[in-house]
């Protein structure tokens, strides 16, 4: 059972990094804009290529983002709700050195997960 420091270090962790995809997010959708209105007028077909290279590959890093987002915020939850650090698939405890490596892990390492991780 995580003690209630443990569970504090975690969540200032997870907040951490919560606040850092959400950084991370906004920069991506502002590069995404300026690329949209960087296409008006683009001189030539390299150009446009590039360009739309630049806007999918931000939106796929938002997606990924995104996803992890999702699980943080799931971490999170599950801190308040007082279930962290317990398995959703069996409700055994999960231990420190997995979520330390992982902090928004739901499941011990030989257990399917619920959603994908």
């Amino acid at each position: 059972m995580l003690s209630s420091q443990d569970l504090r270090r975690f969540q200032d962790r997870l907040e951490a990094e919560r606040d850092a995809i959400e950084s991370r997010i906004a920069t991506n959708t502002r590069g995404i804009q300026e690329t949209v209105q960087n296409e008006s007028g683009v001189g030539d077909s390299g150009d446009e290529a590039r360009l739309l290279f630049e806007r999918e590959s931000e939106i796929d890093e938002n997606a990924r983002e995104l996803k992890e987002l999702a699980k943080v915020n799931r971490a999170l939850e599950r801190i308040e709700q007082g279930t962290y650090g317990l398995s959703e698939v069996s409700g055994k405890p999960i231990p420190i050195e997995r979520l330390e490596a992982l902090p928004y892990t739901t499941t011990l390492v030989d257990e399917r997960p619920v959603e994908p991780e």
